[in-house]
């Protein structure tokens, strides 16, 4: 996103660069026509302020390179199809809270008109980049904080739907697996699991409340601890964990669903790989990108829009729960 400079303006208008850096400092013996004449073109062509360059920069983390991550494949392919309908580049940038320099990069030196945030967590220093270099952005992603544009799918409406049904089978001691809470997305799951408890009368079990599971060895105690609980069911809080589960599960000998009800609070193409079909709250994720770049390019656009735009699920019921 590269400056309007004097040269620019003094070819476009046929002028010297004195003649134009005359005008536009107000020093200088100059004409008053042609002072005009060079004020008026600077201010219709944005002098002093960064070129469009009909780039966005989405923001994903890094581990998207060695991990298969599905949600951010499709959210990626409806952020480019919209961007590309729209005229936009979209420069992919690999950033999160623990290495945002890529992201910085691509501000300094103003290459992009705009940024997507796709994980965001309130700590996240991407956050405080865009906002200090005063760059349109949308996150996609629930993200606490006043004036900030985002769309996010409604995880907690669904967690609390899918707890609910469980609760209707009788399942009362109802085990969750979660990440990271610090992300908006797994605390509104986890709102939702016991906004449904409390709406049937359950109280929650502590130990029955199993998160920040991020390394394979916080997943593999949690799962000792689980088969140690003997819980109804086990709601987990994405396809990742949920074939993590299911595997080790089968492996120690616990069958799903006679002995243990599975349901997973995000579809994808991962819970085919399990043992059993997985009851699962499915979310339209492309859709969501594509929302995500439209509200972008609608604010780039000088259009106004929506700050907040929730998108819907449905429960998918399968063989793991019934």
């Amino acid at each position: 996103m590269d400056k309007l400079t004097i040269d620019d303006i003094a070819r476009e208008l046929g002028l010297s660069k004195t003649t134009v850096s005359r005008a536009l400092s107000g020093k200088g013996r100059i004409s008053p026509a042609t002072r005009a004449r060079v004020a008026e073109y600077a201010s219709r062509a944005g002098y002093g302020l960064p070129r469009q360059t009909h780039n966005i920069s989405l923001v994903i983390p890094p581990e998207f390179v060695r991990l298969d991550l599905p949600f951010l494949r499709r959210c990626m392919g409806g952020v480019c199809r919209v961007a590309q309908l729209r005229g936009y580049d979209v420069l992919l940038c690999y950033a999160d809270e623990s290495s945002p320099e890529a992201l910085e990069r691509q501000l300094g030196t103003h290459k992009t008109d705009g940024v997507i945030l796709t994980r965001t967590s309130a700590a996240d220093p991407c956050l405080e980049l865009v906002r200090r270099h005063d760059v349109p952005f949308v996150s996609i992603g629930r993200v606490d904080g006043a004036g900030i544009y985002q769309v996010d799918n409604d995880n907690l409406g669904a967690a609390r739907e899918l707890t609910s049904v469980l609760l209707r089978s009788g399942f009362r001691r109802i085990a969750l697996f979660a990440g990271r809470l610090a992300y908006p997305v797994n605390a509104d799951r986890m709102s939702g699991y016991l906004r449904a408890l409390a709406e049937r009368g359950v109280e929650p079990d502590p130990d029955l409340l199993l998160t920040e599971l991020v390394t394979p060895e916080q997943r593999e105690d949690a799962i000792s601890r689980l088969i140690e609980l003997r819980p109804d069911a086990l709601l987990c809080g994405d396809d990742t964990l949920t074939l993590f589960a299911m595997r080790r599960l089968t492996q120690r000998g616990v069958r799903v669903p006679e002995d243990l009800r599975v349901a997973c609070l995000f579809d994808s193409e991962q819970l085919a790989f399990c043992p059993v079909s997985v009851t699962a709250a499915q979310f339209n994720t492309e859709a969501l990108g594509a929302a995500g770049c439209r509200m972008l390019l609608d604010r780039l656009a000088g259009k106004k829009t929506a700050s907040m735009l929730h998108r819907g699920y449905q429960l998918v019921l399968r063989d793991s729960t019934k």
